[in-house]
């Protein structure tokens, strides 16, 4: 069994993890504890015991290696417990709400190919939008994801049974499987978009974080995260960067609790009142087509579809900030479009104008509508 883990350790390990990061050859960790005990001497009882706790979780970690699931299960706490501070430190250092209204978050849905009872998850439908709470949405990211290469046979009857229930994508050979491709073009969208990239040496590995729902019918962080840890895995099995350092999937629970915070504005993440968690918020008036990727539109399910779900996610917190601080929403960007024929319509590539044409409804009894909602409290679609 190897040595147990102390705090000082695990800071030393931290540090060596942020230099492989951004690219550089770190010291030895003999090296590095020469160079970095004067920082760790100089650090607070408080700081120093944040460290002191992952230390312990990856001692419990170590000793639970006999059971996957229970490793699986620390991993997450780590997880979380770094998303949490890594949130606080995000808003911590934004001066006034001009800033905050300007700040780009990523919302982030996927729908996995799964077994369960295995533990095994491969992205069935990846969703991801960039927006912020001045302009609305400014990119997308959307793919359906086949599996036929690399399913397991084994776990054919139990990831068909979880497709069937939750998103109906079929496991087997009808969507795109160039997994180097797919992988490259969500890492270029998290970058930001505009290079072209054909190899991961190309790529900075920092990626921002990426926000979902903490645990759901659908989806939740853990099974996001295992997803695409998958992914990477899958293109790239004998890389020598962990994986598990590559995406950071963090809470949109949370997210929405620190924005309204920052605007002095308290929600805890517990029900506070009939309707108004924080789920409540982020998961209302969900249903509705016209959100929905073609796939799960013809067949009449969009409400299991990870495009609808991040749109509307994006959608209900900009209403939410609105009823707020009175932030002025723009239909198409913000907050959907009921159209006549009751569906819904967000503008996903926000350089071109929505138009009368286009959307089929007029522009000015919207805009005059939207009016009305503000002074009442609050838009709606």
């Amino acid at each position: 069994m190897a040595p147990k883990k102390n705090a000082f350790s695990i800071f030393i390990y931290n540090h060596r993890n942020e230099e492989i990061k951004k690219g550089n050859t770190p010291p030895s960790f003999q090296q590095l504890a020469t160079v970095l005990t004067p920082l760790w001497n100089s650090m607070s009882a408080e700081e120093k015991n944040d460290y002191k706790i992952l230390a312990n979780e990856k001692n419990l970690n170590e000793k639970a290696d006999f059971h996957p699931q229970i490793r699986n299960l620390h991993n997450n706490s780590d997880n979380y417990w770094i998303m949490h501070k890594h949130l606080s430190d995000i808003f911590e250092n934004i001066k006034d709400e001009q800033q905050l209204l300007k700040k780009k978050f990523i919302l982030l849905h996927v729908n996995c190919h799964a077994h369960v009872g295995e533990q095994y998850y491969f992205p069935a439908e990846i969703a991801a939008i960039e927006f912020n709470l001045s302009s609305g949405i400014s990119r997308t990211f959307h793919r359906i994801i086949g599996i036929s290469k690399i399913y397991p046979r084994g776990f054919a009857g139990g990831m068909r049974a979880y497709s069937d229930q939750l998103h109906q994508i079929s496991c087997w050979n009808e969507f795109p499987d160039d997994y180097k491709t797919i992988l490259l073009d969500f890492l270029k969208f998290l970058k930001g978009g505009g290079r072209e990239y054909t190899d991961i040496s190309q790529i900075s590995l920092d990626l921002p974080y990426m926000y979902t729902l903490e645990s759901d019918t659908y989806t939740d962080m853990m099974k996001t995260q295992s997803s695409l840890e998958r992914l990477y895995k899958t293109v790239f099995p004998k890389h020598d960067f962990e994986c598990s350092n590559v995406f950071k999937v963090g809470s949109i629970e949370r997210l929405l609790i620190e924005i309204r915070k920052k605007f002095n504005y308290h929600l805890d993440s517990r029900s506070v009142q009939e309707g108004m968690s924080v789920r409540a918020i982020l998961e209302s008036d969900m249903y509705g087509t016209g959100l929905g990727c073609t796939y799960h539109e013809i067949r009449s399910i969009a409400f299991k579809c990870s495009k609808a779900r991040v749109f509307q996610w994006m959608s209900n917190i900009c209403k939410d900030i609105s009823k707020i601080n009175g932030l002025q929403l723009t239909p198409g960007r913000h907050t959907t479009i009921l159209l006549r024929d009751g569906s819904r319509l967000i503008t996903e590539n926000p350089s071109i104008p929505l138009t009368k044409h286009e959307v089929k409804v007029d522009m000015t009894k919207i805009n005059q509508m939207n009016e009305l909602n503000m002074t009442h409290g609050g838009p709606s679609d």
